[in-house]
């Protein structure tokens, strides 16, 4: 059994260093190899630590697509069913191993730290894995923080007897700013990006960068906008964690030191970027994960894009954050009453900020092109059609198309291989803005979101007062028109992958979606003659949420924002409390 192991942590140092199998998933922890028969070397180091990249993609290999309907937020939904959490629908957990309360994988990494000095090689040819230690497990902190609030702070390996079972939760700030000393430790013992074997397929100084701007930013903006509640921690000094979250960025940015950059500076290559197999040239892609058919490894993400849907379908809410490409808000009920189907989506497409038609299907697009499948075009959304072909909305979602891959026009089951980014340098700058101006509100706007902006030729940022906005981003508290637009922009950029679930539950923005449905296009029957059960607001707005939700999100403020801690947790150690409204 103990060669078994040994084999394990080889191959997988040998294997692409961010490729996942659910192969992985099932193994024994690698912790229940002998001491006496592992830790020798650098290369067990190593082997050690690989085992811990698939956490950081939820949902192994099946499917990259549409995240921000999977995770479930008011940019998409998924088929014809309401996410639980926004319509405050979940149960109340039990059992810790269908939970994010899980302490083994934090054990494991544990196991790492009491382990790795007894390595014979010399420190510098191991440190990059101690590094990769201390950011998985400030990773997995994290996504319990996230979950929970309140957790504690476990820092040697577990076991059945362990007496740190029974200790009560720990301060969220506290495990915070636990996090954010793993990550400093991280990304002083990661490699430079350029340096790294593996490339941007294994982490680096820069991912740590980014990943440490996103929490810091997080637990200040989740501290101010949740102050005087159950949620908040009682005297957290919110300016702190913001200040770390620019100043995070400001260090990526230091001339000649990291390896980062937006991509490309044409209409075209913001959409291209997410179809790439080999996003390894690519300096915006900091962290990506690869996929290899011939090893068994791939997702649906092309059939999801280019031949059916998942069902998943951006919502009108989502639309309407554009703005025009003079960068000026649009006339949303003008144009909604005007443009009907397609020439409301043509409309946006020669109109709206160029991002938008490269997010989403707009009437002639070429969606396939390749010897397997033919060419064709986007000829209409999948309005009219059901289950995995349904796109309920008339937004249907092209992020992550490329109509020149082997997997476009494929069925589910035929796989690709389009990378996956974990963390792309567009989100740093992004952090940096919206984190800068919650500090002290000085923004230099030149060195992050205008970058983005130029990238795709929209003219640079600027404050401007949008009449409509509440239409479909209110917020249920008053924001300045800067802080406004610089969320608006988060929303446009990194739309459909998957951060809008954090960022509203950060702002404490559950009036976005709480007593209201998402929406679609303007509806035009001449385009479905055929189509059936087709629900539309009196303003002939697509309303395929009409009967499951028909007083709208039924959110709970007072306890959606965290978790149901698993209550059989709760009768083993009494020292546990219960986080609000569970």
């Amino acid at each position: 059994m103990k060669n078994e192991y040994l084999i394990i942590g080889l191959l997988s140092s040998l294997l692409l260093m961010f490729v996942s199998c659910e192969d992985i998933l099932d193994k024994e922890p690698l912790d229940k190899i002998s001491n006496d028969a592992y830790w020798k070397k650098s290369s067990d180091l190593d082997g050690y630590v690989v085992q811990f990249y698939p956490n950081l993609v939820s949902g192994g290999y099946t499917s990259n697509f549409g995240t921000d309907a999977s995770s479930g937020s008011d940019n998409a939904i998924y088929k014809v069913s309401a996410d639980n959490t926004m319509n405050g629908a979940r149960a109340i957990s039990t059992v810790a191993s269908t939970t994010v309360w899980n302490w083994s994988t934090i054990s494991s990494i544990n196991t790492f730290f009491e382990n790795c000095n007894k390595c014979e090689d010399d420190p510098a040819l191991w440190k990059h894995y101690l590094g990769e230690a201390y950011f998985f497990r400030a990773w997995q902190y994290f996504s319990k923080v996230k979950s929970y609030g309140d957790v504690p702070i476990y820092k040697t390996t577990l076991n059945m007897s362990s007496p740190e079972l029974y200790n009560p939760r720990d301060k969220r700030t506290d495990v915070v700013d636990f996090i954010l000393d793993d990550l400093d430790q991280a990304i002083e013992n990661l490699n430079y990006l350029k340096d790294v074997n593996g490339g941007s397929n294994r982490l680096s100084k820069e991912a740590a960068l980014i990943f440490k701007s996103r929490v810091a930013l997080y637990e200040g903006s989740w501290q101010k906008y949740h102050k005087g509640t159950d949620f908040a921690t009682e005297g957290a000094d919110y300016l702190k964690y913001f200040k770390i979250a620019y100043e995070t960025v400001e260090e990526l940015q230091t001339p000649g030191k990291y390896t980062v950059g937006t991509y490309g500076n044409s209409a075209k290559d913001y959409g291209e970027m997410f179809g790439q197999d080999d996003m390894s040239k690519n300096s915006e892609v900091v962290l990506w994960k690869a996929f290899n058919k011939d090893a068994g490894l791939k997702h649906e993400l092309q059939a999801y894009t280019t031949k059916e849907t998942d069902g998943r379908a951006a919502t009108l809410s989502f639309v309407q954050s554009f703005l025009d490409k003079n960068g000026e808000p649009f006339d949303w009920q003008n144009v909604i009453s005007t443009y009907k189907g397609n020439a409301f989506l043509s409309y946006l497409q020669e109109y709206a900020d160029p991002r938008l038609s490269q997010t989403i299907w707009m009437p002639g697009d070429l969606m396939c092109s390749n010897n397997k499948y033919g060419e064709y075009h986007f000829v209409k959304p999948n309005v009219d059609k059901s289950s995995v072909s349904l796109c309920s909305t008339g937004f249907q979602i092209k992020k992550g198309a490329n109509p020149l891959s082997d997997g476009a026009g494929s069925t589910y089951g035929a796989g690709c291989e389009t990378g996956l980014i974990v963390f792309r340098y567009a989100e740093a700058l992004l952090n940096y803005a919206e984190a800068k101006y919650e500090y002290d509100g000085n923004v230099d706007y030149d060195k992050s979101i205008n970058l983005l902006r130029r990238r795709v030729g929209m003219p640079d940022f600027k404050v401007i007062h949008d009449s409509n906005a509440k239409q479909f981003s209110d917020y249920g508290y008053e924001i300045s028109d800067e802080l406004f637009e610089i969320r608006r922009e988060r929303r446009v950029e990194l739309g459909q992958e998957g951060y809008r679930t954090d960022d509203y539950k950060r702002w404490a923005a559950h009036k976005l979606f709480q007593g209201k449905r998402p929406l679609g296009y303007p509806f035009l029957k001449s385009e479905f003659p055929n189509a059936k059960n087709i629900y539309t607001t009196e303003d002939g707005l697509l309303d395929p949420f009409n009967k499951v939700l028909p007083n709208g999100y039924k959110f709970d403020e007072n306890r959606d924002y965290l978790d149901c801690i698993p209550t059989n947790e709760i009768t083993l150690n009494s020292k546990l409390l219960q986080n609000p409204g569970w």
